[in-house]
């Protein structure tokens, strides 16, 4: 898992374990089906609508980062909020803040109705646009001076090929002083890449509502590999392994160890072979609590 990931599960960790009162979550702590469940099986009740929780109530907010909207909220109904979210999401909100404080438009790629994306501008409602792909890039009329920011979890082939069209057309379209999408997706695409040199057939262990997770799945398969998002060894299909010598299996930014190792192991339980660990890049990042 991410440095974000590990550190939002831990925060909600704590926040079950130190709480004597039920202990809410806004949004899924990440996007993963299987940690959910364990969560939910501990007592944590995850919700979409603040209203749901009673005043006073503990509130986590999910690693996806939250609205100015939804801390309001959550003001007004004196909740106590914790925020989970990745630090690497709060700096992307804090860019939109500046920038648009200096006068500038705010052009946001990333995907709709991504909790990510709803937090990011709603810090900047009014004086942004959310773009997803190249045909909306290629309708965009931006009022005088703007800036690019972008998702965390993007597809680094596919944000390039609009970043790039989005510079020709607008020459004065400024880019954020860092990278937006974040080094563990980053990292983990390009993992995917090399690992689909050796491979004839790639599973991703993730949530199909993981963006980051479908990102790998779709780096594989651009490099003509079948590639399939799986939760966990209950997902496999026999018909997948058919003709199939050598199988990689990575994992999206938010799946445990733990389920990528029952992966492995239903796979040689049922086929057989040898285990080699491929590591491409090496991340030793940790956010503090």
């Amino acid at each position: 898992m991410c440095a974000g990931v590990e550190r939002a599960l831990r925060i909600l960790e704590l926040a079950a374990e130190k709480n004597k009162q039920p202990v809410y979550c806004r949004h899924e702590i990440v996007h993963n089906k299987k940690v959910v469940e364990e969560f939910t099986k501990k007592g944590v009740r995850f919700i979409e609508d603040l209203n749901q929780t009673p005043n006073g109530a503990v509130v986590v907010f999910s690693a996806h980062g939250s609205s100015p909207e939804l801390f309001a909220l959550a003001k007004k109904k004196n909740l106590k909020v914790i925020d989970a979210v990745c630090p690497l999401v709060t700096k992307v909100h804090l860019e939109a803040k500046r920038f648009a404080d200096k006068g500038y438009f705010i052009v946001y790629l990333g995907h709709k109705n991504h909790p990510e994306a709803l937090g990011v501008l709603g810090e900047v409602p009014g004086k942004s646009v959310l773009i997803s792909n190249l045909e909306e890039a290629k309708k965009l009329k931006i009022p005088g001076k703007a800036v690019l920011l972008m998702q965390t979890t993007l597809s680094l082939e596919e944000s390039k090929e609009i970043i790039d069209y989005l510079i020709s057309k607008f020459p004065n379209l400024e880019l954020p002083p860092g990278k937006d999408i974040c080094f563990s997706t980053t990292n983990r695409q390009l993992a995917v890449k090399e690992l689909a040199k050796h491979s004839d057939l790639i599973l991703v262990v993730g949530s199909t509502n993981s963006s980051n997770s479908n990102r790998l799945r779709e780096a594989g398969e651009k490099m003509r590999v079948d590639s399939y998002l799986i939760d966990g060894p209950e997902d496999l299909k026999a018909e997948w392994f058919e003709d199939k010598e050598t199988v990689g299996i990575t994992a999206g930014a938010s799946a445990p160890d733990k389920l990528v190792d029952a992966v492995v192991r239903a796979v040689r339980l049922k086929f057989g072979g040898e285990i080699e660990e491929m590591e491409v890049i090496k991340e030793e990042v940790k956010f503090k609590l």
